[in-house]
């Protein structure tokens, strides 16, 4: 239900919501849904978010395609009994409820996109970009292995996860993604994700030779 109204909705202009947290987006996306009529179930989320905010919800490399994890991570933390946020009910399988919490979020995220809160710009739309990427990538379980000197429990799984990928996934969508953060690491200047990223280009190098998949 709400397919061909959900393929209809517009992309709200970049500059309404390019310093806009993702929580926001995906609730204002979710209120979105709920005005049409259509089902608050994970597909319509996520081609909602994308349809509505697509520089801030497209796969890194294929801006032409949804990045279903960014707003799966913000489902779980709305969902979640461990979240502070408890702005949904349900669960994947079973579609999800806006709660009364929850509701006061979307029209807070309605009043943001409308510019009744301002917010003030702290990069060009691209860089902030690139700075939300690498913050993704900071916050990876691999990364988390790494610093803390556990780098031998860095899984294949772990390493496809933070290329925003699987193990089923392309190897060469996988490893021009990694070169993709590392030539963003490179412009912002931080060291320290370079010398991550080339350790796990060096440690994975099996990995990308051993078949496409």
């Amino acid at each position: 239900m709400g397919r061909e109204e959900i393929l209809r909705l517009k992309a709200v202009e970049l500059s309404k919501y390019e310093d806009v947290d993702l929580d926001h987006l995906v609730m204002h996306a979710i209120g979105q849904l709920e005005e049409i009529g259509a089902e608050l179930s994970l597909e319509n989320v996520v081609v909602a978010s994308f349809k509505l905010f697509p520089q801030k919800f497209s796969l890194l490399g294929f801006p032409d395609y949804p990045d279903a994890n960014r707003v799966v991570k913000r489902l779980w933390d709305f969902t979640s009994k461990k979240s502070k946020k408890s702005w949904l009910g349900g669960k994947v399988r079973q579609g999800f409820v806006i709660t009364e919490s929850g509701r006061a979020h979307v029209k807070e995220a309605e009043d943001i996109l409308r510019g009744q809160f301002q917010k003030e710009k702290k990069a060009p739309s691209q860089t902030r970009r690139q700075e939300l990427l690498l913050k993704e990538v900071t916050l990876s379980q691999a990364y988390l292995k790494y610093v803390n000197k556990q780098n031998d429990l860095i899984s294949e799984g772990d390493f496809c996860y933070l290329l925003q990928g699987t193990l089923d996934s392309d190897r060469a969508m996988l490893k021009e993604n990694l070169s993709r953060l590392r030539k963003y690491a490179s412009e912002l200047k931080r060291g320290d994700l370079l010398e991550f990223f080339d350790w796990l280009k060096q440690h994975f190098k099996e990995f990308f030779d051993s078949g496409k998949k």
